[in-house]
């Protein structure tokens, strides 16, 4: 939805509000479901049973066809690949081998230049836009049209919600990004229900122990098959529900993403919720996915999209290294992306695993995903502040600091076209979601300082005393 689109609605009683939603859950389920949904998912699932040769050409038949296409169709590759030596000619025999000739795509490339990755043909007609969760302070564009969007969603249905028992057609609960209940402190209910897809949306904005009674009687009243979302979310949800002694509907599955699930979390969301909890792991760029099987492994899909792990000095990370996830996604064929940096550390795994999908390689562990999350007065928690930043022109990186509960600092690297509009723009989004009550200092710098290992932490909290309970997140896009 639009600024203007979103204004109306933050004002609209909560009548007026639950229609919108369903209007726009009338365009989802017809943009995500349909014939190229469903021949995809089954054809995901059939692979799953292949031999490991079959498997192999499979997927270095398509990483060589998205290179070639990269070359032929978008001319920022053109350029690329040229300019490091490489031919046509010798894309024509290209392999994974190969990979390590091609250029990295960092994501800065993408926040200033997403429209550089289009193909001509998409060029002159941009498909429907996303937005990235912003980890590093830098929330990018990401075009997708029907076609993708039905793909991504079938790789879901076959390898993350099939492995977990459920499916995208039973009812559901999402704990989401969107703003649906808009205002930072808002009376129940903090859910809206989506009758097209069986979905009830619950805020993630006002998770705390005094709001958790009315999202336990939402999950109790509409009873979803399987629960999705954020996994700090879930587990700050699963928090309060056990700190207020409620007893909340038991989902069959719980399915979390964008985060890495923690050993501790996962148990506080499997006790509370009586059901087994599934990790995926992957992005809104759709170059890699992870899912959970049922004997606990997190398996790459590499007929999905090739996922590399690099050790600092460009040379593959062996079993038990830690490397950096580099991942050329297969499904979007518009937007196309040839070994983008996600800005993760990831471990192979050296293990098989039980499961016996041997052409499914695993990860060990997942790292770099975790982000800081801040600590208001009333014991909401907020993770991925990057909404403070998004569809701001002025601000080429941001990023937040909590000195004390009610004291905020924002640094920012502003670009040529900074303004003093951009700070009151920040300043109106803090107050609405953090509270008007918190103090906040803007600070413009010419460098944001990184983290040892290279990375910007988008949010650091100094409160040392943070409760496990309550929590708040907003993104302004949504992966699927």
């Amino acid at each position: 939805m639009g600024h203007l689109a979103d204004r109306i609605y933050a004002h609209s009683p909560v009548w007026a509000q639950q229609l919108a939603i369903n209007v726009y859950g009338w365009y989802r389920a017809r943009r995500r479901l349909g014939p190229v949904f469903e021949r995809t998912w089954r054809a995901y699932v059939d692979r799953e049973s292949w031999a490991a040769d079959r498997m192999n050409e499979f997927v270095e038949g398509q990483l060589r066809q998205q290179v070639q296409r990269a070359y032929r169709e978008v001319p920022h590759y053109r350029k690329a690949f040229r300019d490091h030596g490489l031919t046509e000619e010798q894309l024509e025999r290209f392999s994974s081998r190969d990979l390590l000739k091609l250029p990295l795509l960092d994501r800065q490339t993408l926040r200033t230049n997403a429209e550089a990755l289009l193909t001509e043909q998409a060029a002159k007609s941009p498909p429907e836009v996303f937005s990235t969760s912003g980890t590093t302070g830098t929330p990018a564009r990401i075009y997708w049209d029907t076609e993708t969007h039905q793909h991504n969603i079938a790789v879901r249905e076959a390898r993350s919600l099939r492995w977990a028992g459920v499916s995208y057609r039973d009812p559901r609960a999402t704990i989401g990004l969107r703003r649906i209940v808009p205002k930072a402190h808002s009376q129940p209910p903090f859910w809206r229900y989506n009758r097209w897809e069986s979905q009830v949306y619950l805020s993630a904005f006002h998770i705390s122990p005094t709001n958790v009674p009315d999202y336990v009687q939402a999950l109790n009243r509409f009873r979803p098959v399987y629960l999705e979302g954020f996994a700090t979310a879930c587990y700050f949800l699963a928090s309060c529900i056990a700190e207020r002694g409620l007893t909340p509907h038991r989902p069959r599955a719980i399915i979390t993403g964008s985060e890495a699930l923690r050993p501790e979390m996962r148990t506080v969301v499997e006790s509370v919720f009586h059901s087994r909890a599934y990790e995926e792991y992957g992005a809104v760029e759709n170059c890699t996915l992870a899912t959970e099987c049922e004997r606990g492994s997190l398996h790459v899909h590499q007929d999905f999209g090739y996922l590399e792990l690099i050790r600092p000095d460009g040379k593959p990370a062996g079993p038990g290294e830690i490397g950096e996830v580099v991942g050329t996604g297969f499904a979007n064929r518009n937007q196309i992306f040839i070994r983008y940096r996600l800005g993760d550390l990831a471990m192979w795994d050296q293990n098989p695993c039980l499961c016996g999908r041997s052409t499914l390689p695993t990860l060990r562990a997942v790292v770099g995903r975790l982000e800081d999350t801040v600590v208001l007065a009333d014991g909401r928690r907020m993770a991925y502040l990057d909404f403070l930043f998004k569809q701001l022109p002025g601000i080429v990186e941001g990023q937040v600091i909590q000195e004390e509960l009610d004291r905020f600092v924002v640094n920012v690297l502003p670009s040529g076209s900074y303004s003093q509009a951009d700070e009151e723009e920040i300043r109106q989004r803090a107050a609405q979601r953090l509270g008007p009550e918190i103090k906040l200092e803007i600070r413009k710098l010419s460098t944001i300082p990184r983290e040892p290992n290279g990375k910007l932490r988008l949010v650091i909290s100094r409160v040392a005393d943070k409760p496990a309970t309550g929590f708040v997140s907003y993104d302004g896009g949504e992966k699927t």
